[in-house]
């Protein structure tokens, strides 16, 4: 009996993520050529020109995304971090949190923009172990808000060229506010730092 069970939450499960991979592919915008591979010219070969320029998503985002449903959260209770625009010859003051080693090989930080323009997160890991994306950097702002290029000046190219609309404007997509960082073993430190001129709140957890 448990047997029969056990095959009918599998054969559950199956459906779901069967049906969940349906809607995000019909609710999510195609990726930008550079997310798929290489760019290549109409005949379908490489182009040598825009290799030059071209970067692979960091393997770090991609394994935020399919782990995020099962990975171990960073946090039992969010804590809300704040970065405070610099003034005159001062810099930016980024809020700071300071990440215990684990026994886990890996954690998921969840980052949500609840304050403010937009934000830079850091995760500071260095050095970089096998396998591992050091320093992690992840951008956050609100669907639609439009960005100037010192904006985002910190962000990964991938990141900017996916969002580019010209005149060096970015406009932000759909999630772009909910995003996930990758903690290793180790522990580290995560930095919050405002985009432009005012103070950006993110919670993590």
């Amino acid at each position: 009996m448990k047997v029969v069970i056990i095959i009918l939450v599998l054969i559950v499960i199956g459906f779901v993520v069967a049906i969940g991979a349906a809607v995000y592919r019909a609710s999510t915008p195609p990726a930008p050529p550079s997310a798929h591979g290489p760019p290549t010219t109409s005949g379908g070969e490489i182009d040598e020109d825009a290799l030059e320029t071209w970067e692979p998503p960091p393997m770090a985002e991609v394994m935020g995304r399919l782990s995020r449903p099962f990975a171990p959260k960073l946090l039992k209770k969010t804590v809300e971090l704040t970065g405070q625009p610099g003034s005159g010859l001062a810099g930016d003051t980024p809020g700071e949190l300071s990440i215990a080693p684990s026994s886990k090989k890996m954690r998921l930080a969840r980052l949500r923009l609840i304050e403010g323009r937009g934000a830079v997160a850091t995760y500071v890991c260095e050095p970089t172990g096998k396998g591992e994306t050091c320093n992690q950097v992840v951008c956050l702002c609100h669907e639609n808000a439009v960005l100037e290029g010192d904006d985002v000046k910190a962000c990964k190219d991938p990141w900017r060229n996916a969002r580019t609309i010209g005149d060096d404007r970015f406009r932000c997509h759909e999630n772009d506010d909910d995003v996930s960082a990758v903690i290793y073993q180790r522990g580290g430190v995560i930095q919050v730092t405002p985009m432009g001129e005012n103070a950006a709140t993110v919670s993590i957890r």
